[in-house]
């Protein structure tokens, strides 16, 4: 009988894609698919439907034949931090001989340190802090907009908009920045006063590149707004690094990171490292695992 193949899976399964990679055992990666977003606790079924979908999409780009391959998956989602989510997704998996899966937060952090002990701060719409010591793990924010993700980018267009609304209902004097946005949001052919009427958070956060564009205009007031993010983030990245987790290098990850990191306190800032890799590569980690975890 002919020697089936055997093949890694990583999966990158976030709120807006999922991107499923294919690679040999030592990580000749063989091929690429991007499919739909992933939420388990959210969507178990569609989240398996797009991985799978992908996963099916990208064996056929291969002309990979599922009979003749055993694959291994890793994969970091969203939403698997909810553990009965977690339970409810692994018993409609399939195809896989074996497959481990954690959160997005913890992949981020195994490929950052390329499958070492560290700690992330991800700053995009949101924000989620993640370390991992050992077998320790240690999970800070990330809880969702508006109760949560302070310091992110949704966070920072709600202050805006808050500001904005104020000041032209004469709540607050009026200011370069609010009378700026209100400008910006009209000449976008929105109305101002209730463009954040149900307003999800990317939209929130798809007022990063104007307040980043005021602030390098030296608009005093946008810089003041970005320095607080900076100095959340901070707050946040100190929390994080306390006890057996006190010691680990840091990456700042996400869309925000550049322009906040040298707005941070400069222990913080210290102590940044550049990432060595992806949620992909910490998803490659995990599969790897599951191949050398495997039973016969």
């Amino acid at each position: 009988m002919q020697k089936l193949k055997e093949l890694l899976v990583s999966i990158d399964g976030g709120g807006t894609k999922t991107i499923v990679q294919i690679a040999t055992l030592d990580r000749k990666i063989l091929g690429e698919r991007k499919g739909g977003p992933v939420n388990i606790a959210s969507d178990s079924k569609g989240s398996w439907n797009s991985v799978i979908t992908t996963l099916q999409n990208l064996l056929e780009h291969l002309s990979l034949n599922p009979s003749d391959i055993c694959l291994y998956g890793g994969g970091g989602f969203a939403g698997a931090e909810v553990p009965s989510a977690v339970e409810q997704f692994m018993s409609i998996s399939h195809g896989f001989e074996k497959l481990l899966i954690e959160t997005d937060a913890y992949t981020s952090c195994l490929g950052a340190h390329n499958g070492q002990d560290g700690a992330i701060v991800a700053v995009g719409t949101g924000t989620v802090a993640y370390a991992i010591a050992g077998k320790k793990t240690k999970k800070l924010s990330g809880w969702g907009f508006p109760q949560d993700d302070q310091g992110g980018g949704a966070w920072i267009g709600l202050k805006l908009i808050s500001q904005m609304l104020q000041a032209m209902d004469g709540r607050r004097p009026k200011t370069h920045l609010t009378e700026g946005l209100f400008t910006y949001l009209k000449k976008q052919g929105h109305d101002p006063m209730i463009w954040a009427v149900g307003a999800q958070p990317t939209q929130f956060g798809s007022l990063i590149p104007w307040i980043i564009q005021e602030a390098n205009s030296g608009c005093p007031e946008a810089n003041k707004l970005l320095d607080k993010a900076a100095e959340v983030i901070s707050h946040l990245a100190d929390s994080l690094l306390k006890d057996e987790f006190s010691n680990l290098p840091l990456c700042l990850l996400g869309g925000l990171s550049e322009i906040l990191i040298p707005r941070m306190t400069k222990p913080i800032r210290n102590i940044i490292v550049p990432a060595k890799g992806t949620p992909l590569d910490g998803a490659f980690h995990l599969a790897s695992e599951a191949y050398h975890t495997k039973k016969y």
